[in-house]
């Protein structure tokens, strides 16, 4: 049964085994048991696929029963401000995923009206305050969304850790929408944009450009290729250190493979090198992507290397590969991130299919035909 949490060798901390496959094995999620205020508490510290294992667990055992010992962890939110709620999440989280150091920045940049407040008297008036500053210095709402979605991941975390007793009733009214963008590119776009590439003066970032067409790589990814990450007989190059905070696993069409290979002999380290041996830094590659975009003609709202990364899983998706092939290929954590590709390119189906009705004699046939009873008679002969 794998709802039935398993002992460890560890005391008061256990496991229970998942759907979801980790290195081709049920992945696990550990919990840990302790007395605290003389109730038991079973409490969620992570799963192997983050990192996490027994020994690990353990030791969060011992820190939370040596806290609430000595009378660190008191279950008082009064003597708690925010900034250390923060830090101990920060703590408690950062080995699990390298975004996390990101959205600990980030909350600490734009929140810090709130950072040495007391919980009890964090307020909606002040979010508000959060959302106007960074409204006012031109920061959009999907980044104040972000803010606050942190703030609540933050408080959620304090509650189930006991680190505070309730969390402060906070609320914001402002509706802001989903700004998910999927650029799509027509054909005669992308022709430009490949020509321009084929043709830019610089040779070493037009072949990173084209891995990411053709591999759908983040711009942040082919700077980190290494020869010794590189099988040309396997078809795959390992990126370490990717954005899972973990190794992520590229497969090499013969298209990509012919771009690393074009590199052989000029670099050492990494495959793709300055002149002073250094991997190419993404800024660089950003800065002459945008150029590329401008003398391309695309659309000024177009990602010049983010939206190529996104036609290569549309174009997975309208090859017919099932979902958990595409995300494997582009080394997606969550499988709804898959299937927005799946959804783009079904929609993009439909309207190949209605132009093709348009420019042939299917849209000049007549669909209201009348039913007619047709006698046939059969002969029938010796």
């Amino acid at each position: 049964m794998k709802d039935k949490l398993i002992s460890t060798k560890y005391e008061g901390v256990y496991y229970k085994e998942l759907n979801k496959l980790f290195n081709g094995k049920p992945d696990l999620s550990y919990y840990i048991m302790y007395r605290s205020c003389g109730k038991q508490i079973k409490k969620s510290v992570g799963k192997k696929s983050m990192k996490m294992t027994g020994a690990k667990a353990y030791q969060k055992r011992q820190d939370i029963i040596y806290e609430i010992k000595h009378g660190i962890n008191d279950h008082s939110s009064k003597d708690k401000t925010f900034i250390e709620l923060l830090d101990k999440w920060y703590e408690d989280k950062k080995n699990n995923l390298k975004s996390i150091h990101e959205d600990y920045n980030r909350l600490k940049k734009h929140a810090t009206i709130i950072l040495h407040k007391h919980i009890s008297n964090i307020n909606s008036a002040d979010i508000k305050t959060i959302y106007d500053h960074m409204i006012d210095n031109g920061l959009s709402e999907q980044t104040f969304k972000r803010v606050f979605s942190m703030y609540k991941r933050v408080m959620s975390h304090s509650l189930a850790h006991e680190y505070i007793r309730q969390v402060p009733n906070v609320v914001f009214k402002k509706s802001i929408k989903d700004n998910k963008v999927t650029e799509i590119y027509t054909d005669n776009m992308i022709k430009n944009y490949i020509e321009v590439i084929q043709n830019y003066p610089d040779t070493t970032i037009a072949k990173i450009i084209m891995l990411i067409l053709n591999t759908g790589m983040r711009r942040s990814e082919p700077p980190k290729l290494k020869w010794s990450n590189y099988s040309y007989e396997n078809s795959t190059v390992i990126i370490e250190d990717a954005k899972s905070g973990q190794n992520e696993t590229y497969y090499l069409s013969n298209k990509a493979k012919e771009i690393i290979e074009s590199q052989r002999g000029f670099t050492r380290s990494y495959i793709f090198e300055d002149y002073h041996r250094n991997p190419i830094k993404v800024g660089k590659i950003s800065y002459h992507a945008s150029r590329m975009k401008l003398m391309a003609g695309l659309p000024e709202h177009f990602r010049p290397l983010h939206s190529l990364r996104h036609r290569f899983g549309t174009e997975l998706a309208k090859s017919g590969l099932n979902a958990f092939k595409i995300q494997k290929m582009m080394t997606h954590k969550d499988i709804k991130t898959t299937q927005r590709y799946i959804d783009l390119a079904d929609k993009d189906i439909l309207e190949d299919l209605n132009n093709v009705e348009q420019n042939s004699n299917i849209g000049n046939i007549d669909t209201n035909i009348q039913s007619k009873m047709i006698k046939i008679e059969i002969n029938n002969s010796k």
